[in-house]
C-alpha cells in the first residue's frame, strides 16, 4: 500500500488492504517543478561573440579561395528547413529526453523579457533556443545519451572543443560547431561535450540528422543543454539574428524556419520510472542521484515516478500498478497544480509481504497514450551466491572456497558431504556476519575425503531456521585398489571383479577422469560391462557393507 508522509493514521493504513480502484486524486509524495539554475548572463559575452565572429568571416574567406566551401549562390528563403536538432540514443527507452527553457529574447530593453509567443520563457539578452536534457540530465550526459545533429545541412564552418564541460554556473569557454546553409545563414550549436564534436574538418559538408556532438554543459551554463543560435548572412550580429519559431511576437524574421514548427507548449510525458529511494537532482558538485531501480524484495520500498516536460495546469494522469496477472493493485489520478517547462511527481508504495512475486507493471494514461514501465518483485534470499568450488590438496585434503555478494538475516554455513549423492552428512559449519551487502568469502578444510568421488554442497540456514543448498561441487580421490581385483583390465568392454561377494554390495559406480558419475547399478553379479563406454580411464567404485572400494579401469 502507499506510505504517506505525516499520516496520523499510516500504521492503521498500512494493515489495511487499501486498493485505490477508484482512481481518486491522489496527493504525490513527493517531486514538483524542474527548472535548470536561474542564468541571468547570456552565455556569449559581447566580446566572446566578436571574436566567434570574427573567426567564422575568416573561415569562410579563407574556405572560398580555397574551393573548400562553396560559392554563395542566391537561393530562396525556403532553402533552409530546420529539423529538430537532437535525437536520443538507441539505448536510452525513455519516451522523451528534453525540456525547453528558454527561446529568444524578442525585447532588446534591459530588464524586459519577451518571447516569439508574446510570453517571457527567456532571459534577458537571450540569442538563441535552450533545450535542456531531462530527467536526469548528468546521467544523460554520463552515458552520451543525447546527441546534437544537424537542423540542416550545410558545411561546418568553425569548430571550438577541448574545454570542460560540466558546468552548473557561468564561467569558461564553450563547445560548438557552426554551420553554415546553401543560403548563407549559420546554426551555431553551443555547450557540447568536450572530445565529443564531430569528427569531420572546417569545410567538410555535414547532411541534414547527421551527428554533430553530445549535449554537455561547457562554458556559460547551468546544466547540460543545447543552445541553438541562428544568423540570416554575414555579417552575424544582432540585426541577421533569427528565431526559428514563427508567432506573433517574433520581431526578427517573423516566418518560421522549422520544417514542422512545434508547439508552444508540448505536454509529454518522458519517462516512468521506478526507484529505490527518493529521486536526488543536483549538480556534479551537489550529487545528482537517480536511485533508479527495476528489482525489489519484500520489505523494501517502491517509488513509482513520473517525469514531463510541458505538463500545463489541470493536465490529468491516470496511473495504475498492476500484478504480475495483470490485475489491477492500485488506482489513482493526478492533476497538473500549474504549468511547468520540467516537472516530476512520485509515490511510495510497500508491495504485499506474500506476493504475489514476479513481473508488475506501472501505467500511465497521459495525452491519450499510455506509457508502461516494469519491474520485479521477489523475496529476499538469505544469501546471493557468488561462486563454490572444491580442490583437491596434495595430502589429500579437499579445500572447498564459496563466496557471498549478500547476506539477511543469516546464521550459519553447514558443509555436507557425500560419496554417492543421496546420503550427506555434516562436517563443519562455518558462521558469517548475520546481514552484509559486501562481498564476503569463506574456505573450509575437509580432512577426511574418501578414495573415489567426493561430493560436497552447504546448507545455508537462515536465522528462523529456513535453509538453502548450494550447487553441488566434486573432487575424485585417487587411492585406487590392486587392479588385479578387475580382470581384464584393460578390457575391451566387459570385466569381472574377483572376490566381492555381490550380496554385500549396496552400489556399483562408474565415474569418469573428472569424477562425474557415468554408470549406476547396471552390473550383474560380479560381471560389469564398460563396453557402451568410450575408450580411456575410469573409476569402478563399490560401496559394500563395510567399505568403499575403487578400482582404476582401463578401456581401449
Amino acid at each position: 500500500m502507499k506510505k504517506c508522509a505525516h499520516n496520523l493514521l499510516f500504521l492503521f493504513l498500512f494493515l489495511l488492504p487499501v486498493k485505490w480502484s477508484d482512481a481518486q486524486e491522489l496527493p504525490p509524495d513527493g517531486g514538483g517543478a524542474f527548472d535548470l539554475p536561474l542564468n541571468t548572463q547570456p552565455c556569449l559575452t559581447p566580446e566572446e561573440r566578436q571574436e566567434i565572429v570574427r573567426v567564422l568571416e575568416e573561415n569562410r574567406d579563407r574556405l572560398r579561395k580555397e574551393g573548400l566551401l562553396p560559392e554563395q549562390v542566391s537561393q530562396p528563403r525556403a532553402a533552409v528547413a530546420f529539423d529538430w536538432p537532437l535525437r536520443k540514443s538507441s539505448s536510452l527507452n525513455w519516451n522523451s529526453y528534453y525540456g525547453i527553457s528558454n527561446f529568444v529574447d524578442q525585447d532588446v530593453s534591459a530588464g524586459v523579457l519577451l518571447d516569439y509567443d508574446c510570453e517571457m520563457r527567456t532571459y534577458d539578452g537571450h540569442n538563441g533556443t535552450d533545450f535542456f536534457t531531462w530527467p536526469f540530465p548528468w546521467y544523460l550526459y554520463d552515458n552520451d545519451y543525447i546527441e546534437v545533429i544537424a537542423g540542416e545541412g550545410g558545411n561546418i564552418l568553425f569548430k571550438s572543443d577541448g574545454n570542460d564541460d560540466d558546468h552548473c554556473s557561468c564561467f569558461g569557454n564553450w563547445n560548438a560547431v557552426y554551420v553554415e546553409h546553401a543560403d548563407g545563414s549559420i546554426a551555431w550549436y553551443g555547450h557540447l561535450k568536450d572530445g565529443s564534436l564531430t569528427g569531420k574538418s572546417v569545410g567538410d559538408a555535414v547532411n541534414k540528422g547527421e551527428y554533430l556532438g553530445i549535449v554537455a554543459s561547457s562554458g556559460c551554463s547551468t546544466g547540460p543543454h543545447l543552445h541553438f543560435e541562428v544568423y540570416e548572412q554575414l555579417p552575424y550580429n544582432h540585426g541577421n539574428l533569427v528565431d526559428p519559431y514563427s508567432g506573433a511576437c517574433n520581431n526578427t524574421n517573423g516566418s518560421s524556419w522549422w520544417a514542422t514548427q512545434p508547439p508552444y507548449r508540448e505536454p509529454t510525458l518522458n519517462a516512468v520510472l521506478t526507484h529505490y529511494g527518493p529521486p536526488v537532482m543536483g549538480c556534479p558538485g551537489s550529487d545528482e542521484d537517480p536511485k533508479f531501480s527495476n528489482n525489489f524484495e519484500v520489505g523494501e520500498q517502491v517509488y513509482t515516478a513520473f517525469y514531463y516536460h510541458d505538463q500545463t495546469t489541470g493536465d490529468i494522469s491516470n496511473m495504475r500498478i498492476r500484478k504480475p496477472d495483470n490485475s489491477i493493485w492500485q488506482s489513482w489520478n493526478h492533476t497538473s497544480p500549474n504549468t511547468y517547462n520540467a516537472s516530476y511527481w512520485y509515490w511510495i508504495w510497500n508491495l504485499p509481504s506474500g506476493g504475489p512475486f514476479g513481473t508488475w507493471k506501472v501505467e500511465v494514461d497521459y495525452q491519450s497514450n499510455t506509457y508502461t514501465h516494469e519491474f520485479n518483485y521477489s523475496i529476499a534470499l538469505p544469501v546471493e551466491w557468488v561462486g563454490f568450488k572444491a580442490e583437491l590438496t596434495e595430502r589429500h585434503t579437499t579445500n572447498l572456497f564459496w563466496e557471498t555478494s549478500a547476506a539477511l538475516n543469516h546464521h550459519r554455513f553447514e558443509v555436507q558431504h557425500s560419496n554417492n549423492y543421496l546420503s550427506w552428512q555434516s562436517v563443519g559449519t562455518v558462521i558469517g556476519p548475520e546481514n552484509s551487502l559486501t562481498r564476503e568469502k569463506y574456505i573450509f578444510v575437509h580432512e577426511n575425503p574418501t578414495p573415489g568421488v567426493n561430493y560436497y554442497r552447504i546448507k545455508s540456514v537462515d536465522l528462523d531456521g529456513t535453509y538453502e543448498y548450494s550447487t553441488v561441487v566434486s573432487v575424485f580421490l585417487d587411492q585406487t585398489q590392486d587392479d588385479q581385483q578387475i580382470v581384464p583390465n584393460p578390457t575391451k568392454g566387459l570385466i569381472w571383479l574377483k572376490d566381492v561377494d555381490p550380496q554385500e554390495v549396496l552400489s556399483k559406480q562408474v565415474f569418469d577422469q573428472t569424477g562425474r558419475l557415468i554408470l549406476q547399478n547396471t552390473f550383474q553379479d560380479n560381471q560389469v560391462d564398460l563396453s557402451v563406454l568410450p575408450n580411456g580411464l575410469y573409476y569402478l567404485q563399490l560401496q559394500t557393507v563395510t567399505t568403499l572400494q575403487t578400482y582404476k579401469v582401463l578401456k581401449h
